[in-house]
């Protein structure tokens, strides 16, 4: 059985330990009401030395394989401390053969780095003529850019866990899943050619069944690669 990565548990003395999610956005609020530096800092370090407010706690949610992994986010909703710093950052916690699956980031640029193992990540690129891939392999301690609004995915095509770790340029950066927001955003009567030849359509019925097997989670399991590491699916 491939090794997976150990779960921890979070820290009571960090921003998202300690508190609720609607003391999070009252004190989110507090900070863009906040008309200076010294009153942001009176809302995030009320009591020095401490620094919870200041502080984050990633933790990897899922740990064992056939599950494909975690990504764990910093932004605004979470973190209300990167209001007004324009970052964010995640932690993604890849089992074997997990994909992170065909996304995009609307409003960030971002840069990851693999910490831990290895990882296949690919931009897709815009062409007037048909459409490819730049494709790199992430070896421990290799960052990739992932520009702002291009579709790129991170594939584990190995049988141990990896781990990277990603900063945005934004406090708020989204996430736009390719595929599920395809198929869920066309009408429920829609047919159309899925390969240019009108022979080969896909029926409402056929889009419905689709939509509703596309996976709602960041990461996802390849099967083929869970078959060669010996993961029962």
């Amino acid at each position: 059985m491939p090794a997976s990565l150990a779960k921890r548990t979070i820290n009571p003395k960090t921003a998202n330990g300690a508190y609720t999610q609607s003391q999070r956005d009252a004190q989110r609020a507090a900070l863009i009401l906040a008309g200076t530096e010294q009153a942001r800092q009176s809302i995030l370090l009320p009591s020095p030395p401490d620094a919870t407010n200041i502080t984050f706690q990633f933790i990897n949610n899922t740990v064992a394989p056939p599950t494909g992994g975690t990504i764990f986010l910093s932004t605004l909703a979470s973190f209300p401390a990167l209001e007004g710093s324009s970052v964010a950052m995640a932690i993604g916690f890849m089992n074997p053969c997990a994909l992170n699956t065909p996304h995009i980031h609307p409003r960030a640029n971002e840069f990851l780095t693999v910490v831990q193992g290895s990882l296949i990540g690919s931009v897709m690129l815009e062409r007037d003529s048909g459409f490819g891939n730049a494709d790199a392999v992430l070896a421990n301690y290799t960052g990739m850019l992932f520009p702002k609004g291009k579709v790129h995915w991170q594939f584990n095509n190995e049988c141990e866990p990896a781990v990277f770790a990603a900063a945005f340029d934004d406090a708020d950066p989204g996430r736009a899943e390719i595929a599920a927001q395809f198929f869920s955003g066309l009408p429920a009567d829609t047919e159309f050619s899925a390969t240019g030849n009108q022979l080969d359509t896909l029926s409402p019925e056929q889009i419905s069944k689709l939509r509703d097997s596309i996976p709602s989670t960041f990461v996802t399991l390849s099967q083929d690669c869970a078959k060669r590491c010996g993961i029962p699916a």
